[in-house]
Formats: C-alpha cells, structure tokens, sequence
C-alpha cells in the first residue's frame, strides 16, 4: 500500500487531522539494542551523499533518521515504500529482472529505463560505501527496493572490523551479484559500463575529502564500547584510510576498482552467507 494512501486514511480517521500542521511519521520503537553505532554510520552516509552532491558525482544514497533515546534504545526511521529483495523472491518467485519488468513495465519502456537507471545510481553507492566501512551482514532482508527502483540498504550493526558472530563469512569487497548486474543489461550494457565509471568517479570523490569522513569516526571512537572498535580503536581508522587507496595513481585506482567488481561479482563467500540465512533464517 503505497505511504500517502495509508497517510490520507490515517488522518481522515484522526481527531486532528483537520490542523494544518499535522503529519505522519513511521518509525520502529527499539529496546535492548546500542543505536549508537547505527547513528555514526547514518551520519556517514549523510557525509557521503553532501561529498558526492558538492563533486556532482550521479551516485544516490537515502540515509534515515535515528534518535538515541537512551544507551539501550532509541527510534528508527522507517523507509516508506519499499520492499526488502527477500519479500520480493519470496512473494513472486521471480528474478529481480522479471519483478522490475512486472512492476515498471517492458524494458523498452520510459518507466522501466527509469527504475533501470535508478538502480543503477544507487546500487553503486551502497556498494562503494560498503566497500569503505566494510559493512556486513548484507543478505536479502536487509537490502530495499523502493517504488522507483532505488535500491537502499538498512541495518548497519556490522561495520568497520565486525561481522555476524564473527563466522568471516562475507569476504567479497560489497555485494554485487550477478542479478544486480542483469537488472543493469547485462556485462556488456552501456548501463553496466556506467555503473563501473561511477564507481571509479565516487572513489576519487571520496578519497578528495577522506578526512572529512575520517573525523566521523575518530570523534566516535572516544566511546570505545561501540562494537566495531573492539578490535582496536587505531586499527579501525588505519584500515579505513588505508582503503581510500590514497597512494594510488589514477589508473591504478582504475584497475583497483575493476578488480574490486571483479573480485565481488564472483564471490564464493556471498553465495556462502545467502546461502546461511536461508538456512538459519529463512532469507532468501
């Protein structure tokens, strides 16, 4: 059901909805878990997206809302029209392709070339950025499509030097699978050759303002209880600027960024970890 139809019957039901100040918001009530790290890496994304707007870079990033309402709860921002790529194998059986085809119409069309696009510029942020903080933990239910074909991730519990029950399953760069890149065209796809240029032109931008993304983290780690300092609080920040590659020439950063695809599009370990929470949890 799309947001603003649930929003209207909402507020034709309320008492207050006549004011004109009224507004609805979604948000997920958490007890029991330290939001504090899911904070720092929101506000990292929030840099990421300032960083690549400010160099005009086409890549997209939806950072959400969190307010830490005590060290063991807080509320989280729910993205509205969206569905997790679980809910989408799991409810039409179809490949992520088919569903697109379904929901935006033949890929000829003006819609579908849209949400192709959209795809594309967002599939490639989330990857660089998962690349950057090393962000795990990225199975199907943790990863959106929105209405308009922009894909989004959630759930940052994993980032930085820590992964789930520290099992070390995830070990490609970010997670890009070969249905991600059919959804694009195809390898030989002028899209697909986009998505490549992006990822190599969001690198550069990001390396430009390194420190800006750096002080993030460095005023964290003071609070060494977040969990993706407990290896090390010096180790963190020295692996995390070592992966901006700043000693890298231009083609070599070039090359890097190739391989770093390469290296992702045919992981072992992502078939492993799906195949784990399909397992354990169901996630397909």
């Amino acid at each position: 059901e799309p947001w603003h139809e649930k929003e209207k019957q909402i507020r034709d039901s309320s008492p207050y909805g006549h004011l004109q100040s009224w507004r609805l918001l979604s948000a997920i009530v958490k007890c029991g878990d330290d939001l504090r790290q899911e904070l720092m890496a929101t506000q990292l994304l929030q840099m990421f997206k300032l960083i690549w707007e400010e160099e005009k870079v086409g890549l997209w990033v939806r950072p959400y809302r969190i307010v830490c309402l005590s060290n063991d709860s807080g509320l989280i921002e729910t993205i509205v029209n969206t569905v997790s790529l679980h809910q989408i194998k799991k409810n039409s059986n179809k490949s992520l392709k088919d569903y697109f085809i379904d929901e935006f119409g033949d890929v000829e069309t003006v819609a579908f070339r849209v949400a192709q696009r959209n795809f594309m510029h967002s599939c490639a942020a989330y990857c660089l950025i998962s690349y950057l903080l090393q962000v795990k933990d990225r199975h199907n239910g943790n990863i959106l499509l929105h209405s308009d074909g922009h894909l989004i991730h959630i759930d940052f519990g994993f980032i930085l030097s820590i992964s789930p029950k520290n099992l070390g399953f995830e070990q490609s760069p970010f997670k890009l699978t070969p249905e991600f890149v059919d959804v694009m065209g195809g390898p030989e796809s002028e899209l697909y050759c986009e998505f490549k240029y992006l990822l190599l032109d969001g690198l550069k931008a990001a390396r430009k303002h390194m420190d800006r993304i750096i002080n993030i983290v460095e005023i964290m780690r003071s609070s060494s209880q977040l969990p993706c300092f407990k290896n090390g609080c010096s180790g963190t920040v020295r692996n995390l600027r070592n992966r901006f590659h700043m000693n890298l020439t231009e083609q070599e950063l070039e090359r890097k960024v190739e391989q770093l695809i390469q290296d992702s599009l045919n992981s072992l370990s992502t078939k492993l970890y799906d195949g784990y929470q399909y397992i354990t949890n169901g996630i397909l």
